[in-house]
């Protein structure tokens, strides 16, 4: 049973007369009758009965229309969706994202995505950069926006922007605005993340180089920027995103205490396990971001 077939009967149905159905379709009234024998053949019935000079559907022929007409339009609806995933206008994107980024990459982001593909589906998911690469590995994320590692073969890299980590403190901090000295910098204690994140295993090391004690953690946490206000007011230093300090993007009165030594350069960019593999529309999200960020 062929669907132009199909949409053919719906309109001798519409039209309740061969020889108009057949001029309305552009093909001959012959070429109609073999179409309509065909059904008939398919459903081993009889499907139009002649009246006069017209025709009328019988009750199997009325049956076939109905279910002719959900049949199509489903069909219709089909193609669009395909149309929308091989567009990357459609589909699910599983995110794997990184707190900094989450706050001030993430909305800008989201908010172009779903202006040209308001139907995708976004699974995000917050967590620090370990946890998010064994996810990418495993397959359970497709992407992953947050900060590069220096060397890592094992996925591609694209970067966005760069996004230093500096030491901070309540603006009413003792140290704000000194540069410190190891003594003085040793009076106080530390927020930090957990002895494996990557940037507090980079800040301790910069300390020893120079010639800084290590740091006394007094609070830990796995992700450091819904703690500020904790900061804020207290005496605790913490290692967080310049872009956490900026008065315009946050209400919480913090400042970067100035130690170049220990200045991490860091670049905010996509890992993903291959091009290849990505969805269209996770390669409508990595387009989206290089475009707005021009690395």
């Amino acid at each position: 049973m062929e669907l132009k077939d199909l949409s053919y009967l719906l309109v001798v149905r519409e039209t309740a007369h061969l020889g108009n159905a057949a001029q309305a379709l552009g093909i001959t009234q012959p070429a109609l009758t073999k179409c309509i024998q065909r059904l008939e053949k398919s459903c081993a019935t009889r499907l139009i009965l002649r009246v006069g000079r017209g025709i009328k559907l019988t009750e199997a022929g009325l049956l076939l229309c109905e279910r002719a007409q959900k049949m199509l339009h489903l069909m219709q609806a089909t193609r669009q969706d395909l149309s929308a995933l091989g567009s990357g206008a459609a589909g699910v994107i599983r995110l794997g994202v990184a707190a900094t980024a989450a706050e001030f990459l993430l909305p800008h982001l989201t908010r172009e995505l779903l202006q040209r593909a308001p139907t995708v589906v976004l699974e995000v998911q917050i967590g620090l950069n370990d946890l998010l690469q064994s996810r990418l590995r495993e397959n359970r994320l497709d992407l992953i926006l947050g900060f590069l590692p220096e060397e890592n073969p094992e996925f591609v890299t694209r970067p966005l922007t760069e996004d230093p980590v500096v030491v901070a403190a309540s603006s009413l901090h003792p140290l704000a605005g000194v540069h410190p000295t190891p003594a003085q910098l040793d009076q106080f204690q530390w927020l930090l993340p957990s002895p494996q994140a990557a940037t507090r295993q980079w800040l301790e090391q910069r300390l020893r180089s120079g010639g800084y004690a290590p740091p006394r953690v007094q609070m830990e946490s796995n992700t450091l920027s819904p703690l500020r206000q904790v900061l804020a007011q207290t005496q605790l230093l913490s290692f967080l995103s310049r872009r956490l300090l900026h008065e315009e993007m946050t209400q919480y009165a913090l400042v970067e205490i100035p130690l170049p030594l220990v200045r991490m350069p860091r670049t905010f960019g996509w890992q993903f396990r291959s091009l290849s593999e990505l969805t269209p529309a996770a390669r409508l999200l990595v387009d989206l971001a290089e475009k707005r960020w021009q690395w």
